[in-house]
C-alpha cells in the first residue's frame, strides 16, 4: 500500500496524464500544474518529482524560482544617538593621565579612531560630525 506522503505526488502525476490526454501533443502545461509540482518540493526532489510526472526539470527549476518568497528585508541597524556631552559626564572625576578612545564607522567602511586626553564635548561633536559627513 502506498504511504500518504507518496499519495501527493501520484495524484498530481494522474492530473497530467488525464490533461495530456485531452490536449494536444506539444501544448503548454498550464501554471497550476507547476504550483503543485512546486509545492511538493519540500518533500521530494526536483529529480523525483519530473520522473513522476513527466515535467522538464528546467521548467520546474524556472517556476521554482518564480514561486520562492522574495528574501525577507533586512532588519534595520540599530541606531544610538549621543550627544557630546554623553560620552564623558564625569569630566572631573577623569584624572590628568587618562584619556579616551573611540571609535566610529560608517556604512562605506571608513574608520575613525580618537585617542583623545580628556576629551572636550565640543570638540568630539566637531571631529565627528566632519567624519560622519564627510
Amino acid at each position: 500500500m502506498d504511504s500518504p506522503v507518496h499519495l501527493d505526488l501520484l495524484d498530481l502525476t494522474a492530473q497530467l496524464d488525464t490533461w495530456r490526454q485531452s490536449h494536444r501533443q506539444r501544448a503548454r502545461i498550464p501554471d497550476h500544474f507547476y504550483t503543485a509540482a512546486v509545492s511538493l518540493l519540500d518533500r521530494y526532489s526536483v529529480s523525483a518529482i519530473c520522473r513522476q510526472t513527466r515535467l522538464r526539470p528546467a521548467s520546474l527549476r524556472k517556476h521554482a524560482a518564480l514561486h520562492a518568497a522574495p528574501p525577507a528585508p533586512a532588519p534595520p541597524t540599530p541606531f544610538l544617538q549621543l550627544a557630546a556631552a554623553d560620552l564623558v559626564p564625569h569630566r572631573a572625576a577623569l584624572a590628568a593621565d587618562s584619556h579616551a578612545r573611540l571609535l566610529f564607522e560608517r556604512a562605506d567602511g571608513s574608520r575613525l579612531t580618537l585617542h583623545l586626553p580628556t576629551p572636550d564635548p565640543a570638540q568630539l561633536h566637531a571631529l565627528c560630525s566632519a567624519f560622519l559627513h564627510s
